[in-house]
């Protein structure tokens, strides 16, 4: 350490001590140099309505997490995000561990990222990301960002599952892969921050239409006091033998059996949903833990999710509660720990809403969040195109560019804190080494209008006196020209008209063309004035390709007009197929449903349809397994049960998604190439849709 960074140590020290109450507990712990505060759907949570809080783990190998015996409508309220990032000191708990200054001072220490699905890192050629795949970006090279992140984790599965620490118990069996398989605890050490973000998968605000959670996610907030602080009650460990009753009140017996093949990998004991433990309780683990490591702990509230009320993103049940009450809750431990805060959920928030409910969708991930391709152009070919595996667009997930913006924010964050804001006991040791312009960008969506881009990155540009901004705006972005398209589409339409001969080359030029229509910002789309010659070529290969389809040598037609109209609720064969349903409760209806159409120069009459209901996730639901024979071709009919346009989704063996097909509000007919043998899922990605008939094809 140089003289100048100790005498700066030892001023720090000096002036806190005289700041801060002497505890009882004698471990300091941390400190570091610089502070902040800053900046994976309508029910009360129930438990407890006295907080409590729990002391300090104990300083060992294996710290405790307890010291018991023993993982989307309303207007907000006065605690808003755009308010207070912290309460008033005074709802500190008096018994709390709050640690004394220290002299750990470590310029380049590790950055450990414990958190779910919006922080963990996904591979380069996914449309999806979380935030801590790309905060190294905006780190100079000496600091190491290690993301222990993964989806579906809350703070209390986490740590049942041994992410945290390590699980002092010989039946203990859980495995992962982030972060080489090792615990935090095996790899933590003195000076090094522990970044905390939890609360997607711990909301329990709608409990009963996701209860298939309760056993390894969510956790209750507990009932708030006269003044709105929420507890911190501590959790009892429950033997794995045992579900909570809550959760067995709504499971099927499958499902209760899989949950305990489950918890039993978590060795004897586990944190249970039932166990009294409280989200301020679980989280104040993760802040005690990395205290006792003599390392610095850092919450992060939960990103927010997308749901508008006409301008503003709202809260309510799966929305992180009502007035974001999972929100506000990482807000109160941090001010009653003293420990340092970044309110991503405010500047989410903010971005989303600056982006309006116009262009925020485009912010965020698509589904199924395994589609992949080039960022941003495969992304904007693919949004809304069932044809290319489409079924939806996130509301918790965000895109590459999403979580690029949000990791400036946690880098903005750090680099404007406040080494002498008493709010927070420790502050950033390395808020120097934060980057004024990335390593590298990630441009947006061309889905966005440009002027929204604007007032987006704008949010990053703040003229206060000493402010240190981060740039988010890629110096090197240019835009297409709607003129370099319009040329394009000019050169193929010389080409004259589609034939047997020459579709396929056309169409190689059409999907080229295309291409370079989806480099086009949204704003200069309509300036591309022979689009419609282009959209007439695409339409006239279409039909050269099925012209030129050759003709089965089998057909297996699958219909069920034959069948009696019923309603059953357990797996049954119909029309030759097997329509599973796989969660009690659940209903598939064979009604009346007329319809005809024409296939490869066939007429079919159908009067009859399976009614398969929606949220079809080939496991706990309601789908129809197709056993195909070898390479074919599979036309799918269906329809919506509702006005809207809606989509079946096709599964392989492995339950990953292999194409889509349309069930439009009226009937919708399509046809996709399966090219292996073996058991296909069908099942609708959302609500209700009537399936009329499915027509195998095999060809030589």
């Amino acid at each position: 350490m140089n003289k100048k960074n100790l005498f700066a140590v030892l001023v720090s020290v000096l002036t806190l001590s005289s700041c801060v109450d002497p505890q009882p507990t004698p471990t300091p712990s941390v400190v570091p140099s610089n502070t902040d505060s800053s900046v994976e759907e309508s029910t009360t949570p129930e438990v407890s309505t006295t907080p409590e809080v729990s002391t300090t783990p104990e300083q060992s190998s294996t710290p405790e997490v307890s010291t018991s015996p023993e993982d989307s409508s309303t207007p907000e309220d006065s605690s808003t995000p755009e308010q207070s990032s912290t309460l008033e000191e005074s709802t500190t708990p008096q018994d709390s561990f709050i640690p004394e200054p220290s002299e750990v001072y470590v310029e380049t220490p590790k950055i450990f990222l414990a958190g779910d699905s919006t922080v963990k890192t996904y591979n380069d050629n996914q449309y999806i990301a979380g935030w801590g795949q790309y905060l190294d970006l905006f780190l100079k090279d000496e600091i190491e960002v290690i993301n222990c992140a993964n989806g579906g984790r809350s703070s209390r599965s986490f740590i049942n599952e041994g992410r945290l620490f390590n699980i002092d118990d010989s039946s203990f069996s859980y495995n992962f892969s982030q972060n080489d398989g090792k615990s935090i605890e095996d790899c933590i050490q003195e000076g090094d921050f522990l970044f905390i973000q939890f609360g997607h998968n711990d909301d329990n605000t709608k409990l009963a239409s996701t209860y298939t959670t309760i056993f390894d996610r969510m956790v209750p907030l507990g009932e708030p006091d006269a003044n709105g602080i929420y507890p911190v009650t501590p959790a009892v460990k429950s033997k794995t033998t045992s579900l909570p009753e809550l959760y067995t009140s709504y499971a099927s017996d499958s499902e209760e059996s899989k949950a305990l093949e489950e918890i039993a990998k978590y060795g004897s004991e586990y944190y249970a949903y039932d166990s009294d433990g409280t989200y301020k309780w679980y989280l104040k683990q993760y802040i005690d833990f990395a205290r006792s490591k003599n390392a610095i702990p850092v919450l992060v509230t939960p990103v927010a999710r997308v749901k508008f009320s006409g301008n503003e993103i709202i809260g309510g049940a799966g929305l992180h509660g009502e007035n974001f009450a999972y929100v506000e809750a990482v807000r109160q431990l941090a001010s009653e720990e003293k420990c340092l805060l970044i309110d991503l959920f405010a500047d989410t928030k903010e971005i989303l809403e600056t982006a309006t409910s116009t262009y925020a969708n485009y912010l965020m991930a698509l589904k199924p969040n395994d589609l992949v391709g080039t960022w941003p152009i495969d992304y904007d070919a693919t949004y809304g195109n069932t044809s290319k595996g489409y079924t939806g667009i996130e509301a918790t997930h965000y895109n590459k560019y999403g979580a690029f913006l949000q990791a400036a924010k946690i880098a903005e964050s750090i680099a404007n804190s406040d080494p002498h804001d008493r709010s927070s006991t420790e502050y950033y040791t390395f808020k120097d080494n934060v980057l004024a312009s990335p390593s590298s960008y990630v441009d947006p969506s061309n889905l966005i209008s440009k002027t929204y881009v604007e007032q987006i990155e704008a949010l990053f540009e703040n003229t206060s006196n000493g402010y240190r901004n981060i740039n988010v705006t890629n110096p090197n972005r240019t835009y297409k020209q709607a003129s370099e398209v319009i040329a394009l589409i000019e050169t193929l339409s010389a080409k004259g008209e589609v034939t047997a001969d020459n579709y396929l080359q056309i169409q190689e030029e059409c999907a080229s063309i295309r291409e370079q229509y989806y480099l086009l910002n949204i704003d200069d789309r309509d300036d591309v004035t022979n689009l419609s010659i282009l959209e007439q070529y695409e339409e006239d290969v279409k039909k050269q390709i099925e012209a030129n389809r050759p003709k089965p040598v089998s057909t297996q037609v699958y219909d069920f007009n034959d069948e009696a109209i019923r309603t059953f609720e357990t797996t049954e064969v119909v029309g030759g197929l097997t329509v599973v349903v796989a969660a009690s409760g659940k209903k598939v209806e064979i009604k009346s449903a007329k319809t005809t159409f024409n296939h490869n120069g066939v007429e079919y009459s159908i009067s009859q349809a399976i009614s398969l209901g929606g949220s079809a996730s080939f496991g706990n639901n309601r789908y129809i397994e197709l056993p195909v024979n070898g390479k074919c071709s599979v036309t799918i009919v269906a329809k919506s049960s509702g006005s809207d346009d809606r989509i079946l989704d096709i599964r392989n063996a492995n339950s990953v998604s292999v194409a889509n097909a349309d069930a439009k509000a009226s009937v919708s007919i399509t046809t996709i190439d399966i090219e292996e043998a073996g058991t296909y899922m069908i099942g609708s990605t959302g609500k209700g849709i009537y399936v009329y008939a499915i027509i195998v094809e095999y060809f030589e």
